[in-house]
């Protein structure tokens, strides 16, 4: 079986695997495809744990907070409520979407496309399915919640005793299996079972596919020819239509909103009737005078330095694009640039459990301002911007030399 590599568009010879066996790119070191026997089952097993945890999470208490006899106890179901009632909608659906819907809608996805099902589904449903799955996998962030909670603790356990309910416990267990879930899917293996690929004539592998005027699905992975896949039918390009255009205007966006989301406070902290409203950079300086120095340098890399530091290297990617000279360098980068894109979302997860946990009256409470709308625009747009871009075209020239 000949597949094209997603990063460089070089074609590769892919023998059978073995168990936990993968399949590399020789050229830009991008994982191709892997191998785990018996997928489907562990695929349903994980899935279908991932839920009952995820589910079992909601209701029972999440964290608890006490201070000067005050207590506030709050579960996931009730931090939604809170924020949607008294706040900010967006936070709530942020905070919903990213924690509770989109972990629920990939594993219901999982479950059908590993079942009976899958099989007798037409190609066009198939293609919309796949790539529900494909987008929905990017915008996992229940891991970064998770680590946004144990940041919240630290910054409140010097103010209050902290206490842990069934609910965390539960999602813990749920992030998990929810990560081994992620891991297991294999796109490759998965349209396997739908349709069997179909191999063009005259592959040789070594060279782009672009080099023998092949096109590479990007729901399905097959190569061809055609204007549509004859796989699933999706309409077929050699590169992402107007991929640096896209990345630039995402990126230009997100830069723009930058500025005010540093700037602008993104929570005010009341305690005895006193308003401290802060920044992040402020938060960070608070963090670090009170002793807490890897959680203010956490924060100070995840939602100061890695934006600056993402929209810098998209932006050299998009020159080096022209004529690139490292191409394998450069992949390098992209891949990067799309693992650590979500950290980000640390310090607006932070915000929401310590809204939603901290509300004491005018004794101590939390309330979310302006900036950290600001600040998630900017991540999201930030995420948009790499998914547009195609690093494909970083190998473009290095091909036409070969």
């Amino acid at each position: 079986m000949i597949l094209a590599c997603k990063h460089c568009d070089s074609l590769v010879r892919v023998s059978a695997l073995g168990e936990h066996q993968r399949a590399v790119c020789p050229c830009c070191n991008n994982e191709i495809v892997s191998y785990q026997a018996n997928q489907q089952q562990w695929l349903i097993a994980f899935s279908l744990t991932s839920l009952l945890f995820l589910f079992s999470s909601l209701y029972p208490s999440f964290v608890s907070f006490s201070q000067h006899g005050l207590v506030q106890d709050i579960s996931l179901w009730n931090a939604f409520s809170l924020l949607a009632d008294k706040y900010s909608t967006v936070l709530a659906g942020i905070f919903m979407f990213s924690t509770f819907l989109i972990p629920m809608f990939i594993c219901f996805l999982v479950l059908l496309t590993n079942s009976h099902y899958w099989q007798d589904l037409n190609p066009h449903n198939a293609r919309y399915v796949a790539r529900l799955l494909n987008k929905t996998k990017t915008l996992n962030l229940a891991d970064i919640f998770l680590v946004a909670v144990l940041v919240s603790v630290f910054k409140l356990m010097s103010l209050a005793e902290i206490g842990f309910g069934l609910g965390f416990w539960s999602y813990i267990l749920f992030v998990v299996c929810f990560i081994e879930t992620l891991s297991l899917i294999n796109e490759t293996e998965l349209w396997e079972r739908q349709q069997i690929l179909f191999q063009p004539a005259l592959l040789h592998d070594g060279k782009s596919a672009k080099a023998q005027e092949l096109k590479q699905c990007l729901t399905c992975s097959q190569l061809t020819r055609e204007t549509h896949c004859p796989r699933c039918y999706t309409k077929t390009h050699f590169r992402k239509p107007n991929s640096e255009q896209r990345a630039i205007a995402w990126m230009i966006t997100a830069t723009v909103f930058l500025i005010p989301a540093n700037i602008l406070p993104i929570m005010n902290t009341i305690n005895l009737g006193s308003d401290t409203p802060a920044t992040i950079f402020s938060g960070v300086v608070v963090m670090w005078q009170s002793g807490s120095y890897p959680i203010a340098i956490l924060i100070f890399l995840a939602s100061i330095c890695i934006p600056i530091i993402k929209a810098g290297a998209l932006f050299y990617l998009i020159i080096q694009s022209r004529k690139c000279t490292h191409p394998k360098r450069a992949s390098t980068i992209y891949r990067w640039l799309e693992i650590m894109g979500k950290w980000s979302m640390i310090d607006v997860f932070v915000v929401i459990i310590l809204v939603s946990l901290v509300q004491l009256g005018t004794v101590l409470s939390v309330e979310p301002q302006i900036g950290i709308v600001f600040f998630t625009i900017m991540v999201l747009c930030q995420i948009v911007a790499v998914n547009s871009f195609d690093p494909r075209i970083l190998w473009d020239e290095f091909h036409n030399h070969e």
